[in-house]
C-alpha cells in the first residue's frame, strides 16, 4: 500500500514537474518573439526600419529655415536608422549623383586618379565625361536598381545629370553600399576621395558647409551637392561621422529661389549641428587650420551668382582647361554630347 501511494506521489511530481518545463519554454519563445520584430513572412525586419524611431526633436522638423528638408541618419554600430525627417522626399540630387557615377566608373577600369578628382573636388568634367561613355540616365537606372534605390530615378533630359531625383533615405543606401557591400576596388577609390574632399569646389565653391563645417574636429568623409536655377536653392551634406565611420548622414535642403549661398550655406552647417548634438556628439572643437581657410577664402560667388561653370556658360575659366578631360572623346552624334562637358547650369 505505502508503495503505490509512493509511485502516485512521484507520479504527481513528475506531471507538476513538465508543467513548469512547459510554461517556461513558453515564456522564452514569447521573450524572443518580442525582441526579434518580424513580418508577416516571419523574417526579421530591415534594421533600418524607421517605424519605431523616436521622433526628431523639433528644430529638425519645422524650427529650421529651408522650404524641404530630408534627414536620414543611420547609426551602423546598432543597425539602424536613429534620426529621420522626410527622408523619402524626392530632390535634385546635383552632385550626389557623382557617387553612383564613381561606383560606375570604377567597375569599368576609369583611371582611380581620375575618379578620385571627380569626387574630391566635384569636378563636373569629369562627371560630364563619364556620364556620356556609360549611358547616361541608363546608368542611373542601373544602378538604383541594384542598390534598391526607390525612389531615385533618372533626369527628363538626358544630358543633365544633375537633374536626378533622390533622398536622403536612398542617399543613406548608397553609403551602405560603398562600406559594406562595394568591391574593394570601387571603396578603396571612393572612400579616400570622400575623405579627401577639398574646401573649394573645382567650379569654386566653397564646399564645406554642412558636415565639414559642423563636425570640428571630428573625423568625416563628404559628397556636397549644390544647385540653383532649378525650383529653389538647393544644397545637400552627405557622407560619415565619427571614429570608424559610425554614422551615415544625409541632409537634403531646399530654400527659396531668392535664397542666398552662403546664407543658405550657413543654415544647412547650423541644421547639422542640431543633428550631431541630437546625436549627441561633441563637436565643439574646431577642424584643424579651420581658421586660417576662414580667413582666406571667399564668399560664395557673391552669396547667389553660379561661377562660370554653373551659370551655363560653356566657356571654362582659364585656370580650370588644364585640368578639364579632352572634348575628343564624346562622340558628338550622341544625343547626351550637348553641353557633355558642362554640369546641369547651377549644379555641383
Amino acid at each position: 500500500m505505502s508503495q503505490a501511494r509512493s509511485r502516485t506521489v512521484r507520479w504527481v511530481l513528475v506531471a507538476i514537474l513538465a508543467v513548469l518545463v512547459g510554461a517556461a519554454v513558453a515564456a522564452v519563445a514569447a521573450t524572443i518573439g518580442a525582441a526579434t520584430p518580424a513580418t508577416a513572412s516571419g523574417v526579421p525586419k530591415n534594421p533600418a526600419d524607421i517605424s519605431a524611431q523616436p521622433p526628431p526633436p523639433k528644430r529638425l522638423v519645422v524650427d529650421h529655415e529651408f522650404s524641404e528638408v530630408g534627414l536620414m541618419v543611420f547609426d551602423r554600430s546598432r543597425q539602424a536608422a536613429t534620426v529621420t525627417h522626410d527622408p523619402d522626399r524626392q530632390f535634385t540630387s546635383a552632385s550626389l549623383v557623382k557617387l553612383l557615377i564613381a561606383f560606375e566608373a570604377v567597375e569599368q577600369g576609369e583611371p582611380a586618379a581620375q575618379v578620385h578628382t571627380m569626387i574630391a573636388e566635384s569636378h563636373d568634367p569629369l562627371a560630364g565625361q563619364f556620364w556620356v561613355r556609360y549611358g547616361g540616365p541608363g546608368l542611373v537606372t542601373r544602378w538604383a536598381e541594384r542598390l534598391g534605390l526607390h525612389s531615385t530615378k533618372a533626369p527628363d533630359l538626358p544630358n543633365m545629370w544633375g537633374n536626378t531625383l533622390t533622398t536622403a533615405a536612398d542617399a543613406v543606401k548608397v553609403y551602405r553600399y560603398l562600406l559594406e557591400e562595394a568591391p574593394s576596388m570601387t571603396r578603396d577609390v571612393v572612400l579616400p576621395a570622400l575623405r579627401d574632399a577639398t574646401r573649394m569646389a573645382h567650379d569654386g565653391f566653397d564646399q564645406y558647409f554642412g558636415i565639414p563645417d559642423a563636425a570640428g574636429g571630428v573625423p568625416f568623409a563628404v559628397k556636397q551637392g549644390w544647385a540653383c536655377c532649378t525650383d529653389g536653392t538647393v544644397l545637400h551634406t552627405s557622407g560619415l561621422v565619427g571614429a570608424d565611420d559610425r554614422f551615415i548622414v544625409a541632409v537634403l535642403t531646399r530654400s527659396a529661389p531668392d535664397a542666398g549661398y552662403d546664407t543658405a550655406a550657413k543654415h544647412v552647417t547650423g541644421y547639422v549641428e542640431h543633428v550631431l548634438d541630437a546625436l549627441g556628439i561633441d563637436h565643439s572643437s574646431s577642424l584643424p587650420g579651420s581658421s586660417d581657410e576662414d580667413a582666406q577664402r571667399p564668399a560664395r560667388t557673391g552669396d547667389n551668382a553660379p561661377s562660370t561653370e554653373e551659370s551655363g556658360d560653356d566657356t571654362q575659366p582659364a585656370e580650370k582647361t588644364a585640368e578639364a578631360p579632352p572634348r575628343g572623346t564624346i562622340d558628338h552624334d550622341s544625343p547626351l554630347a550637348e553641353r557633355s562637358t558642362v554640369p546641369h547650369p547651377g549644379h555641383g
